[in-house]
């Protein structure tokens, strides 16, 4: 299903059969589902759903050397909802634009976006990315995710460690 996590794909189609309400077979209602902490009516209150569209997600993938500069791979994934902008963060430093790949502008396919890095100094770094979709939604930080208690649909912002020579 385009736009929508794998694990509830089928491999091998041998018949459809609809049906107006969700399948619940064992895997999508013990496996599949995802519990968060929601705050209603001033009171925290436990949410269970199943796992279904892709939520907002981009990591830096690859870090390569390019002369005196460093090109970060930025991937995205979502539901299809076009991508407003991706962004990298390097330290502690300002959100910088990454630019889109134009071979990977595929609905519902991986989307590459790039950001040259220049004067990187030696030693370790953290780096990380965000995407905002075009009605606004930004990919949230772990801290965001805190009340999140299962770990399908784990869309946040993943800082990484990388060492410059």
């Amino acid at each position: 299903m385009p736009g929508w996590y794998g694990a509830p794909n089928v491999k091998w189609l041998s018949e459809i059969v609809a049906q107006p309400d969700p399948y619940m077979g064992k895997f999508q209602t013990h496996w599949y589902r995802t519990l968060k902490g929601e705050m209603i009516n001033g009171e925290m209150k436990w949410v269970e759903t199943g796992i279904t569209h892709l939520n907002l997600k981009s990591f830096v993938a690859r870090i390569t050397k390019n002369g005196n500069a460093h090109k970060l791979t930025t991937i995205v994934l979502n539901d299809g909802t076009p991508i407003k902008s991706v962004e990298v963060k390097i330290d502690e430093g300002p959100w910088q634009t990454a630019t889109a790949d134009p071979t990977t502008t595929a609905k519902y396919g991986w989307k590459l976006y790039n950001y040259t890095w220049n004067g990187a100094t030696a030693g370790e770094h953290t780096v990380v990315s965000r995407v905002t979709d075009a009605n606004g939604q930004v990919q949230p930080t772990e801290a965001d995710l805190a009340n999140k208690k299962t770990f399908l649909e784990d869309n946040s912002q993943h800082p990484r460690k990388v060492m410059i020579s």
